[in-house]
C-alpha cells in the first residue's frame, strides 16, 4: 500500500512540474529547411539549406541558425524510443536547434558566449513546444517536454556541456573509426546516402 501510494504521489507531483513547465515555456516561430544525412548506425550529419536555411526565432526576436554540424538526433535513452513522443526524431527540428548550441560552445563559436546549459535547455523547450502547439505535430505532451528539457540539464548532459570535444564535418572525430572516417568524406554530394527533409513555411 506504501508502494502505491508513493507511486501516485510522485505521479501527481511529476504532473504538476510537467504542467508548470508547458506553462512557463515560450514559443517562438520555426522556419525553413532540414535536411540530414545517414553516415552509419545514430550518426547523422545536419545540412544547411543555403537558400532556405532552418532558423528558430524565439520570442524576443533571437534567431538561431544551425550550421552544418554532426548529429544524433535526440540523444533519447534506448528504453524510452518505443514510445511515440521519446522518437530521436520526432522533432528533430527542436533537436537540431540544440545541437548547434552544443556545438557552438564546444567550439567556441561566435555568440556561444550568450548561451548557458540552463539556456540551451530553454531554447530546445521553447522550440518543442512551438511544434506541439502546431496540431500537425501531434498536439501539446506536457510530460515529454518536461522529461526532455530535465534531461538536458541532467548531470549527464552538464557534463557533457563542459568537457565535450569540438567535432565538426570535415575534422577528425575521435569516437568515428577510421573506416567510418573515410566512407564519410563525401557525404555532401554522395546521393546514395539516406536522408530525410522537413520543410516549415
Amino acid at each position: 500500500m506504501i508502494r502505491i501510494v508513493t507511486a501516485l504521489a510522485a505521479l501527481v507531483l511529476l504532473g504538476g512540474c510537467s504542467d508548470w513547465t508547458y506553462q512557463r515555456t515560450a514559443t517562438g516561430k520555426l522556419k525553413g529547411t532540414l535536411m540530414v544525412k545517414w553516415l552509419s548506425q545514430d550518426q547523422f550529419v545536419f545540412l544547411p539549406d543555403a537558400q532556405d536555411p532552418l532558423t528558430f526565432t524565439r520570442a524576443g526576436n533571437e534567431v538561431i541558425t544551425p550550421k552544418e554540424m554532426f548529429t544524433d538526433g535526440g540523444t533519447i535513452p534506448p528504453a524510452l524510443r518505443a514510445i511515440k513522443a521519446y522518437s530521436p526524431w520526432g522533432y528533430a527540428p527542436a533537436f537540431i536547434v540544440h545541437d548547434w548550441l552544443f556545438v557552438m560552445h564546444h567550439c567556441k563559436l561566435p555568440g556561444h558566449e550568450n548561451y548557458d546549459l540552463e539556456k540551451a535547455a530553454t531554447v530546445m523547450a521553447e522550440a518543442i513546444k512551438t511544434m506541439m502547439e502546431d496540431p500537425k505535430f501531434g498536439g501539446p505532451n506536457k510530460l515529454a517536454l518536461y522529461t526532455m528539457y530535465e534531461g538536458v540539464r541532467s548531470q549527464k548532459a552538464r557534463e557533457y556541456w563542459d568537457n565535450g570535444s569540438c567535432d565538426t564535418p570535415g575534422g577528425k572525430r575521435s569516437i568515428v573509426p577510421q573506416d567510418e572516417m573515410r566512407a564519410m568524406r563525401d557525404f555532401r554530394t554522395d546521393t546514395s546516402l539516406p536522408s530525410f527533409v522537413i520543410k516549415f513555411p
